[in-house]
């Protein structure tokens, strides 16, 4: 959510830098085409090479890493805004079922991948001050917790009882499962971000990730919620095509909600399956090796 003062300053940030080259932000190609745009200034492009949608000009790394220390802010009234002690008493009392941060359906997906395990261990990546991960921990599940925000991070160690980091280098390797709801598509280096989660997760480890949907699907099905998701907050809309390239030699299962968990189990060698794509939010998991 922007501010005025933030939408005009991205309006003039986005005008200065409108003749810029366009590049791909996952592979480097220039080989783009432009499939949306907003106030003239803004377009979102795809690259032909790897299918990333990216919103071009690009956000340079350490004006992101501003935005998200000092003005990222969400209307949802969980994801950036810190609850006061009598809300958060409450919210731990109901294991955050009454609000829209509850966990049980990544719980469900877990356990689908894990049948014969009770715990395992979790890395939870962009976990904002910590609801996610608390509530992995109450299940029983061994995890670590990375969040860019310094005061979410102290907010969620403090009043949580968690360890959020909030430096890569200091998260362990050989784990199950890379996990990330609703952060890949603000991050500013999604190459790294693959890159480390094939780092530290041990073998045929899991690499999740909840985004807003880019899949033609459901463009066709809401064009006016395709258009909508995508900008300053959100400079990468991911989608089944570019999933399908960037994890062809691994086995993965790729759907939008509703999920249907069902189809969701420990992964063969060949294992690749795509579901509904019609839905505004995409689930990817695959399996690293």
């Amino acid at each position: 959510m922007l501010t005025p003062v933030q939408k005009l300053q991205y309006l003039f940030n986005s005008l200065a830098r409108h003749g810029e080259k366009v590049t791909c932000t996952y592979c480097g190609s220039t080989d783009c085409s432009m499939i949306d745009r907003k106030y003239f200034v803004t377009r979102l492009f795809e690259c032909d090479k790897c299918h990333m949608y990216f919103r071009h000009p690009v956000e340079r790394i350490d004006q992101n890493k501003k935005f998200y220390q000092e003005e990222y802010e969400e209307t949802d009234n969980i994801t950036t805004l810190l609850p006061s002690a009598d809300e958060l008493e409450n919210m731990k009392k109901n294991g955050f079922s009454n609000g829209n941060k509850n966990a049980d359906r990544y719980l469900k997906i877990i356990q689908q991948l894990f049948p014969d395990q009770k715990a395992v261990s979790v890395i939870d990546y962009g976990c904002s001050w910590g609801y996610i991960s608390w509530q992995l921990k109450m299940a029983g599940h061994k995890v670590q917790s990375f969040e860019i925000s310094k005061p979410r991070a102290d907010f969620g160690n403090k009043n949580l009882g968690l360890d959020i980091v909030t430096e890569e280098t200091k998260i362990n390797g050989n784990n199950d499962i890379f996990f990330s709801a609703h952060v890949i598509e603000h991050h500013p280096s999604i190459p790294a971000m693959i890159d480390l989660a094939r780092k530290l997760i041990g073998k045929n480890g899991y690499f999740i990730a909840i985004s807003p949907n880019g899949s033609r699907q459901y463009r066709d099905h809401d064009p006016n919620g395709f258009h909508r998701a995508w900008g300053k907050v959100h400079p990468n809309y991911l989608n089944v095509d570019f999933y399908k390239t960037v994890f062809k030699d691994d086995p993965y299962f790729i759907a939008s909600n509703p999920y249907n968990i069902s189809e969701i189990r420990p992964f063969g060698k060949g294992d690749q399956v795509i579901d509904n794509l019609g839905g505004e939010e995409l689930l990817v998991i695959a399996r690293f090796s």
